[in-house]
């Protein structure tokens, strides 16, 4: 329930919030990355959520691997568009576009999934990282971190 309310509002709410944000600001990348990862963590934790209250039946797992493929397309095509940033936000979307792939692969086997885990903990990691270097950065009014 912790991750699906996480999911929902600081995964979804909040990173859709900060996309906007970053559209005001002339930032297309950032307002693209934010509101699109936005609406998936709303999607999902929505998705979670009716599987619990509703009589809806599952998605076939095929399904499942071809919707997360299909975000692991895109997010390698935004990976593509950060080649000219830093490299932790190129890493920030490699370990992403990896993370989809293995997890479209982990709807068919544990071993898989579990690996998955371990690549979205780094994920995160990288991605809080990036965010709070940022944050120092703009304090700084220099550039201190990456």
């Amino acid at each position: 329930t912790l991750i699906i309310c996480y999911g929902m509002f600081h995964g979804g709410m909040i990173q859709i919030l900060a996309g906007m944000w970053e559209v005001y600001r002339g930032n297309i990348f950032g307002g693209n990355a934010f509101t699109s990862y936005g609406g998936f963590w709303m999607g999902f934790a929505l998705f979670e959520i009716l599987m619990v209250i509703s009589p809806l039946n599952p998605p076939a797992k095929d399904g499942k691997a071809v919707w997360l493929a299909v975000w692991g397309v895109f997010t390698l095509l935004n990976f593509i568009g950060t080649l000219n940033a830093n490299r932790v936000v190129q890493f920030v979307f490699a370990s992403l576009t990896t993370l989809f792939f293995m997890l479209a692969i982990g709807v068919h086997s544990h071993g898989m999934h579990v690996a998955a885990g371990y690549v979205g903990i780094i994920c995160g990691s990288s991605a809080m990282y990036l965010g709070w270097a940022e944050v120092m950065n703009e304090l700084a009014g220099r550039e201190l971190l990456y």
